[in-house]
């Protein structure tokens, strides 16, 4: 049985995911927002605490989940409405999560790590089976029960078709026939004797019920299991003299026989009784390879959400506007009030937003002032996007956008400063690697790139690059500083209303508002101003 609480129709795999997930991480900055999900953050007053202990595992399930971008409205939906379902029934994705936790570690005790092997006979093995059975049959009556009385208010498909799946495919008939099942082997799995309160124990004692014939010698043929079931009984002692005459009276009940103290015929009866509880168990034993999935998706999913979750705490701790985006066609951007959200909560502050609309544009040229956020927003279109293609919310007002088959980010590696010529050569061979795998509904984020050589080269380069990725139907926003590049372009493209120009705003007493306005291209990056404002007065 599947959980699909990710797609609607199939469980979560590792395929399909970016191609570089780790340059989309590192230049976007993603590793705070894993951090974020680990907790929740709180608002106590005026004071945010965050001191909650960390589950590294829930960092882990989002990571694996973003790097695998949705490709279709629908499936963006199905994730979107889950997560408001998990926002207003926060307890019930924590509940499901800790008990298929706990489950599982239960399961690891048993030794699922090496499948029984280290068992050395096969009772032991079945033993462990057994009680193995009985975990997860009581585990998955748990997770029905645990919907079943949170039902109410839960709207997303996702939810409700769990609900509905375990309703049909583990109905309460079907439970209670399985606990019946599994009630009648357990005086082989507990069959030393269970100890209770008040120094008694209480014993399993089997009713094995058999047809059978009879061939020459008087020996056993044609054995038919008819019946088995299991009496508990309770004595304060299990071999004093109650329960030996309890034994006795049992052998004078017609169709039963005593083993007690009849060491031979207990053997035989062992060897009759292992077969028969296996015989039992083959029937059930092909639900462990249902169930088991089961519980590892519903942990790995639900830890998903509940990162989700505690992202979302960081939020509004922070008071960051934040929406679900909508999907538009292809080509479509709109945003209010868009927010660097790595940024944000590194800063714990108040970070400038931007509005805009670009629908429609293929090309966007980011010049203007150094230090004037335009690499804050290309992050910032950059984060939104991932975060939307994995049904996130992002930090807007408002967010609409086209799906891209992928995202490829090509930053300058600032860090790589003491490679000289040499970094023109790494850059080339990113770019090299990322036009071998993007096709024409990509987009391309690139920061700086080609400034790691003249800029008469690396103008050349970036303006041969972008008009052929261009013409094969690449979405392209770039920040930069080759001017001769930007320029170019701009006179070429004046009637390409496929072509955005947008400059980071820049006041006339030198100021900047962090903003991104349509302007030509800035033929000065204002660097001596920034001197001046900077180091002027030392």
């Amino acid at each position: 049985m599947n959980v699909n609480l990710l797609y609607a129709d199939k469980e979560w795999e590792g395929t399909k995911a970016y191609y570089d997930w780790n340059s989309i991480t590192k230049d976007l900055g993603l590793d705070k927002l894993f951090k974020a999900a680990e907790k929740e953050c709180v608002l106590r007053g005026t004071k945010i605490d965050t001191s909650g202990e960390a589950d590294t595992y829930l960092g882990m399930a989002v990571k694996k989940v973003m790097r695998i971008p949705l490709r279709t409205e629908e499936e963006v939906k199905y994730r979107q409405d889950i997560i408001q379902d998990c926002i207003k029934k926060k307890s019930l994705i924590s509940e499901l999560y800790e008990f298929s936790t706990g489950l599982l570690e239960e399961w690891e005790k048993l030794g699922r790590k090496n499948n029984g092997m280290g068992v050395r006979d096969a009772k032991g093995k079945l033993i462990t089976d057994i009680r193995i059975l009985k975990l997860l049959v009581n585990g998955m009556s748990k997770v029905r029960t645990m919907l079943e009385n949170s039902k109410e208010g839960l709207e997303s498909e996702g939810f409700t078709a769990l609900y509905e799946r375990l309703v049909e495919n583990f109905s309460e008939d079907y439970d209670n026939s399985l606990q019946d099942i599994i009630k009648d082997l357990t005086f082989f799995s507990d069959a030393t004797g269970k100890k209770e309160e008040r120094g008694n124990y209480v014993l399993y004692h089997p009713r094995v019920k058999i047809d059978c014939g009879l061939t020459d010698g008087l020996k056993i043929s044609d054995l038919k299991l008819e019946h088995i079931e299991t009496i508990v009984k309770q004595y304060t002692n299990p071999r004093g003299i109650i329960a030996k005459i309890s034994s006795t009276i049992t052998s004078l009940t017609p169709g039963i026989i005593s083993l007690y103290d009849d060491q031979a015929m207990m053997g035989d009866a062992a060897e009759l009784e292992y077969q028969a509880v296996y015989y039992v168990y083959s029937v059930c034993s092909t639900l462990l390879s249902s169930y088991g999935p089961f519980f590892d998706q519903l942990r790995f999913q639900t830890a998903f959400y509940l990162g989700v979750i505690n992202i979302r705490s960081y939020l509004q701790c922070y008071h960051i506007d934040y929406c679900f985006p909508v999907t538009g066609s292809k080509g479509s951007l709109k945003y209010k009030d868009l927010k660097e959200v790595v940024m944000n909560l590194e800063q714990g502050g108040e970070v400038v937003g931007n509005s805009g609309s670009l629908d429609g544009r293929q090309l966007v040229i980011i010049t203007g002032a150094n230090q004037g956020g335009k690499s804050t927003f290309l992050r910032s279109i950059g984060i939104a996007q991932v975060m939307f293609q994995c049904g996130l919310m992002v930090a807007a007002k408002e967010y609409r956008s086209g799906l891209y088959s992928s995202i490829f980010a090509h930053f300058t590696r600032r860090e790589d400063s003491a490679m000289n010529s040499g970094r023109l050569d790494e850059e080339l061979r990113r770019m090299d690697q990322i036009v071998s795998n993007l096709d024409e509904n990509s987009l391309l984020l690139l920061n700086e790139s080609f400034a790691t050589t003249t800029e008469k080269e690396g103008s050349a380069i970036a303006y041969d690059i972008v008009r052929a990725l261009k013409e094969q139907g690449v979405s392209i926003f770039t920040v930069t500083h080759l001017l001769s590049f930007a320029q170019r372009v701009y006179e070429e493209s004046k009637d390409d209303e496929k072509v955005a120009f947008l400059s980071a705003e820049h006041l006339e007493d030198g100021s900047r508002t962090y903003r991104m306005i349509p302007h030509e291209p800035e033929i000065t990056s204002f660097g001596l101003e920034l001197y001046d404002r900077v180091l002027g007065s030392h």
